[in-house]
């Protein structure tokens, strides 16, 4: 069974009665919302996608954890923003100028790339949910039993506990109302838990009342279990860091039983996302992360939610930037065309069927990445150039055609792989053609004898090019690989470039005789 059908039947089967099926996904937009974070996302949107399939009446919801403090300011943010360190990032003014609040700055961009991969979610935003009181009793709740709450805490953890500790603990952090950071301490409670007595590392000192004052939240491992319960969760994925033993996870499922009296949501772990070319755990801190938004300016779409579920969650893969990308289009086209011909199998089915969520009306691009990427540079990235040439050469298209994969495939080339731009060198490489033996001095002057004086098709171009380094009338492979780079190196500067014969039979012919002609 096809891993999304599993999650979603073993949440049917774990909640069988229910009659509204929440599920949950949350982050912390703490700097650049990345790729890996986007994991969260579709993990969850594709169980929504296969709960709605069988019936089930679903709700997906996003938490923005837009009440947490600000931990560290990103590597590529004016470090004079670590005065806000301890602030919630909602409150913290947005670093660029452009937006409300640091928080909204890095929420919009990746709100607006779910709309564009026609992800259909609810947002909800914690700072707002906080600062109106919606979780009040919850809170009072927690700090009425939080010696029951540091138990269930301390039960994961290897050091002993101490009573001192034990009576000391409040589940709460509160923002101080002087300086807004949370380097709060809870002194003391009274009102049956209602009224909290703190100080603060700025010498301030006062109370605050849950009932009625809002600037305190709950710490993460009973913030979590919280929301499970006010929402009713049934299912919601979590990354690596949260699913190991004794981790975030294993926490909130017991505390959401042994304090809130609610049950876990079903739950799967994810690894990390990778970019190909890049080391290391994806980090909104480190800064200059791949985020989708980025990430749609090179690829479509549906290849994201493509790439996405295609693995299992706990399995972790990468997303490539470099010059597998072509590779990956052709994968993604040699799989559609396998899933619309109706002759893929089931597993193949599915992949596309979630990949497809994205756009259902999508229409495949008759040309292929590669030679996209091959002649877009030689007509300087000019789109009706470009379609007139492929014409010639039999790629049958139109501008509509091809514009959206021209348009991802010349911004990868530009600004992840300039080294893959071919283009036509401005005049005779002169001082190559001097290092050549008489021999290959000789295959150019027949390459280029044949260009003048016939009208070669394309199939007629391509025997040629394997005809004229024949040794005895042979093939031979080494001669046929030196024949093409001095070709390349003549025409491009490179040993490599696109397929021979197709470049030769698509440029003017007038622009190759010009630089093979010596």
């Amino acid at each position: 069974m096809f891993w999304v059908d599993e999650i979603a039947e073993q949440v049917i089967a774990t909640y069988p009665d229910a009659q509204e099926f929440t599920c949950a996904s949350g982050i912390s937009p703490s700097g650049e919302v990345h790729m890996g974070n986007l994991r969260e996302v579709l993990t969850t949107w594709f169980v929504v996608k296969a709960l709605r399939e069988r019936g089930k009446n679903v709700r997906f919801i996003f938490s923005w954890d837009n009440y947490d403090r600000l931990r560290k300011v990103p590597a590529d943010i004016d470090q004079s923003f670590s005065k806000y360190v301890g602030m919630p990032l909602d409150r913290i003014p947005d670093p660029f100028g452009c937006h409300e609040s640091w928080a909204k700055h890095f929420q919009q961009p990746f709100v607006d790339a779910l709309s564009k991969l026609n992800i259909d979610v609810e947002h909800l935003y914690q700072a707002d949910r906080y600062t109106g009181g919606m979780y009040k009793e919850k809170m009072i709740e927690a700090v009425q039993k939080r010696k029951q709450i540091y138990d269930v805490l301390m039960s994961f953890k290897t050091q002993d506990a101490t009573e001192e500790e034990r009576e000391a603990f409040y589940p709460v952090q509160v923002y101080c109302t002087e300086c807004g950071r949370d380097s709060t301490k809870i002194l003391g409670d009274s009102e049956n838990g209602a009224v909290l007595e703190y100080e603060c590392k700025c010498g301030h000192k006062h109370t605050i009342d849950l009932r009625t004052q809002h600037h305190a939240k709950l710490v993460w491992k009973v913030d979590w279990p919280m929301r499970w319960t006010m929402e009713g969760v049934k299912f919601e994925p979590g990354g690596k860091d949260h699913s190991t033993e004794g981790g975030s996870a294993q926490v909130a499922t017991k505390m959401v039983a042994e304090i809130y009296g609610g049950r876990a949501p079903v739950y799967r772990g994810y690894e990390f996302v990778g970019i190909k070319g890049k080391s290391g755990k994806m980090s909104s801190s480190k800064g200059d992360v791949m985020t989708p938004e980025k990430m749609l300016k090179v690829y479509t779409p549906e290849m994201i939610l493509w790439l996405y579920t295609r693995f299992l969650p706990e399995k972790y893969f990468e997303i490539s930037l470099d010059d597998e990308v072509l590779r990956v289009y052709h994968e993604f086209d040699r799989m559609y065309a396998s899933y619309a011909s109706g002759e893929c199998d089931d597993v193949v089915k599915r992949i596309m069927e979630m990949a497809l969520t994205a756009r259902p009306d999508y229409k495949p691009c008759p040309v292929s990445a590669q030679t996209i990427a091959a002649f877009a540079p030689i007509v300087n990235f000019d789109l009706d150039l470009l379609v007139d040439l492929l014409n010639k050469i039999g790629d049958k298209c139109t501008r509509d055609d091809i514009e959206e994969r021209f348009e991802k495939i010349s911004y990868w080339l530009k600004n992840y792989s300039p080294d893959s731009i071919s283009t036509l060198l401005e005049g005779k490489n002169l001082e190559f053609f001097n290092t050549l033996n008489d021999e290959e001095k000789d295959w150019i002057k027949v390459l280029v004898d044949n260009i003048k004086n016939k009208d070669l098709s394309t199939d007629e171009m391509q025997a040629l090019l394997y005809e004229i380094p024949k040794l005895n009338g042979e093939q031979d492979k080494s001669r046929q690989k030196r024949f093409f780079e001095v070709v390349y190196n003549l025409l491009l500067g490179k040993d490599k470039g696109p397929r021979l014969y197709l470049f030769l039979a698509a440029v003017d012919k007038n622009k190759i005789i010009e630089l093979l002609d010596f």
